[in-house]
């Protein structure tokens, strides 16, 4: 009897044991998911963890100081008083307030980051539950207010705006708030006709522009862009939305050519070409675009960990030791394969990637630039060097093919179907994801039966039946797919379908350029604001025919402040830059141009104040109570899709802009919760929900890290952990809980399996 009692306990010990597995199980799913990859991720760019650098309109990469650029006030910023007692004044998110460190925010789509040492401003949108909401780089999301300043527009010295220049579009960034001036000014190649030259325009998402700082605010606010001079006419930097699936018309040893004038003695990029174009061939990423992720990453092939590792992407240099742990090859030709096999095909360009926003470049709100790097400018930047290397050539890839876009503005964050074949009823390959402003390269200039044929991002099957890891390789002729047209816009016609192609316009291997020598007289000169200088521009050449000249003023803070064709300075007012630099240059080859410099001696009457914005920007916006901005209200859980083709619900509004109504001055209102829908919206049916799959993916530093794929990323993990702890209180009360039943049970009959003992032994005796 006493064997069969200690045989009793075991048995029910065991059922307990058993009865709380999956409580352990569920405890460590907590851990796992877009917030624990998110917590390892780091920025695959070395360089601007090893050194804070800036580029210039050339495509040249300098190192800069790195300092925190926190702006002087003299009222307190970060609180509600503040808030309040400025409200309708125009306001700044400044990110530099910790020098060259990530910052991280939250937003529709899940959890992201920034630096913003290299990009300080964000337009301020509102303010709730302790956090700002802000625009930068595309992305609208919500940071800590004790991770940034915020100040009023004219505390600012300067703040990132655009401006058409010869022609050109000119994105100029600011990377410190405190200090008058751009540390960066990117050329984005040809400007939009609706941008006028002489005019300072800004604009947050790189798609619309405002001349007016106040009226971009109001229709941010307002998920609108009618008040911009291009509702109509979204601009979209071609190279920068260019999908990496995507070949270039170049061969290796044409890219030869264009790195040769660029490159200094001794750059790891040297001759490598050929290298890019047979990767391109073989896992379909496109070889320019690598060669301008490669330059920026790089420094043109001159950086530390790319001379002593073969490493010219900073591949698995992570934040506390990037020179030692950035990955080691052993030659460029193994990095450039493994960036475009393993990195890039296998998985930023796999639909399923927790990374996966978009095979394009991008910017912070969709593409690679999402996850591959703190910069907000990463993406623009590559392209800015893509576009260079293509004009110098003739610009054969520029306008090559037809891309589309999914939510221009975004309000929805829609995921939607890529399908096997044109129907709704048709297997699905893969989705898109939620990112706003995600880009397509279409195959077909028209839809078919409503769908457009797409290139794929992932890799697919034989039988084209769906996305797989396992293989890198990939045929541009068998992988594309079908997406409904209704969510696509045509944003860019291949000029080959238009008939506008035209033949390159390479120079003769053995032509040799004209030699010019051009000085500008006087090299240095004081000019007093207000004032007036003329230059002089001398040029000789070995033909004596004197080319026409264009005369530029560089580093100016008042529009005021101009230049004629004749050399005439004229200096404005209001300038308060130290100094300008005027330059002349032939206008066939502005990059041979001479420069001088003018130093701007400053009014006796004034000691100046840091510079008003202009006119323009003091416009006040729509009375909007500041203090007043809402938190998102959490999304619906995403829903799987559904094969039945029906007509799906119209999603309401994302809500990313939280409703102000009217209070009394001085009191502010309690946020409420903005309707944040993220739909799940596929093709043409209405999905079915679908359970989160767990899948293992690399990190950025090389570790594994379960998440569950397709979970709702919008959520905070607080409310995440309180969701479990009310399903488990819920599932007491209704049952549902297996381990609970099965604890009872087994407690059950280890009671009447002792009551049966213990009457046998009674009749025994």
């Amino acid at each position: 009897m006493i064997k069969k009692k200690k045989l009793l306990i075991c048995a029910l010990l065991m059922s307990m044991v058993v009865s709380f597995m999956p409580g352990m199980e569920s405890n460590a799913a907590e851990l796992s998911g877009e917030d624990q990859v998110t917590a390892t991720l780091q920025d695959e760019n070395s360089q601007r963890l090893e050194e804070t650098t800036a580029m210039d309109e050339d495509g040249a990469i300098y190192e800069i100081h790195e300092e925190k650029g926190i702006v002087a006030e003299g009222t307190p910023s970060q609180n509600a008083m503040f808030l309040a007692k400025t409200s309708g004044q125009s306001k700044v998110v400044n990110f530099n307030t910790k020098g060259s460190a990530v910052t991280s925010f939250t937003y529709g789509g899940g959890s992201g980051y920034t630096n913003g040492a290299y990009g300080a401003d964000a337009v301020y949108l509102g303010y709730a539950n302790g956090k700002y909401k802000f625009m930068l780089s595309g992305v609208v999301g919500w940071v800590k207010e004790s991770e940034v300043q915020v100040v009023n527009l004219s505390q600012a010295k300067a703040v990132s705006c655009y401006e058409v220049n010869d022609g050109k579009l000119l994105h100029h960034i600011v990377q410190d708030m405190t200090t008058p001036g751009y540390a960066t000014s990117l050329n984005n190649g040809p400007a939009p006709s609706y941008l006028e030259p002489g005019i300072i325009y800004y604009s947050y998402d790189g798609h619309y522009f405002y001349r007016d700082y106040g009226v971009m605010v109001s229709d941010y606010r307002k998920d609108e862009r009618g008040q911009s001079v291009n509702p109509e006419e979204p601009y979209y930097n071609y190279f920068q939305y260019l999908p990496m699936r995507s070949q270039s018309s170049y061969t290796g040893i044409e890219v030869n050519k264009m790195l040769d004038g660029t490159l200094k003695e001794g750059s790891k990029m040297k001759d490598t070409g050929e290298l890019f174009v047979s990767n391109q061939n073989t896992y379909g990423v496109n070889a320019l675009l690598m060669t301008g992720i490669a330059a920026n990453e790089s420094n043109w092939g001159k950086s530390s960990i790319s001379q002593q590792k073969n490493n010219l992407f900073g591949l698995n240099a992570t934040d506390k030791a990037p020179g030692v742990n950035a990955n080691q090859y052993e030659s460029v030709a193994a990095c450039i394969e493994d960036f475009a096999n393993g990195w890039m095909s296998k998985g930023y360009l796999y639909p399923k990637d927790y990374r996966y926003n978009g095979g394009f470049l991008g910017n912070k709100a969709s593409g690679l630039n999402v996850k591959y790097a703190s910069d907000p400018y990463w993406g623009e930047k590559a392209a800015n060097i893509v576009w260079r290397l293509d004009h110098t050539m003739g610009e054969k890839d520029a306008g090559k093919y037809t891309l589309a876009v999914k939510e221009i503005v975004p309000k929805e964050h829609v995921s939607v179907n890529i399908r096997k074949e044109p129907s709704a009823s048709s297997t699905l390959l893969y989705k898109t994801g939620k990112a706003a402003n995600y880009v397509v390269l279409v195959r077909n200039q028209e839809a078919k039966d409503g769908f457009y044929e797409i290139q794929s991002d992932g890799v697919l099957d034989e039988k084209r039946e769906g996305v797989v890891k396992s293989s890198g390789n990939y045929s541009f002729e068998q992988m594309y797919g079908y997406m409904s047209a209704d969510y696509l816009t045509l944003i860019s016609s291949s000029k080959q379908e238009d008939g506008e192609t035209q033949e390159p316009a390479v120079p003769e291997e053995n032509q040799k350029p004209e030699e010019i020598t051009l000085f500008v007289t006087p090299e240095a000169v004081e000019v007093l604001q207000g004032g007036t200088q003329q230059f002089t521009a001398t040029v000789k050449s070995e033909t004596g025919t004197l080319p026409e000249l264009v005369w530029t003023v560089i580093g100016n803070q008042s529009q005021n402040t101009t230049v004629d064709a004749n050399g005439m300075l004229t200096v404005g007012k209001d300038e308060t830059a130290d100094k300008i630099i005027v330059r002349a240059a032939p206008a066939a080859d502005t990059g041979k141009g001479a420069d001088a410099v003018a130093v701007i001696a400053k009014e006796q009457e004034s000691d100046k104040v840091p510079e008003e914005p202009p006119k323009e920007e003091e416009t006040p916006e729509a009375p909007e109570q500041e203090g007043e901005t809402v938190t998102p209200e959490e999304p619906e859980k995403p829903e799987e899709e559904g094969e039945t083709p029906q007509e799906p619900e119209t999603p309401e509004g994302g809500g990313e802009i939280p409703e102000e109504s009217e209070k009394p001055e001085g009191e502010t209102e309690t946020p409420k919760e903005p309707e944040e829908q993220d739909s799940e919206v596929t093709d043409l049916e209405v999905p079915k929900q679908e359970e989160p799959q767990k899948e293992t993916e690399q990190n950025l530093a090389g570790q594994e890290v379960h998440q569950e794929m397709n979970a709702e990323p919008s959520k905070s993990q607080d409310k995440q952990k309180q969701e479990k702890k009310q399903e488990k209180k819920e599932s007491v009360k209704t049952g549902d809980e297996t381990p609970v039943f099965l604890f009872v049970l087994a407690g059950g009959v280890a009671i009447l399996f002792l009551l049966y003992l213990t009457a046998r032994r009674k009749k025994c005796n």
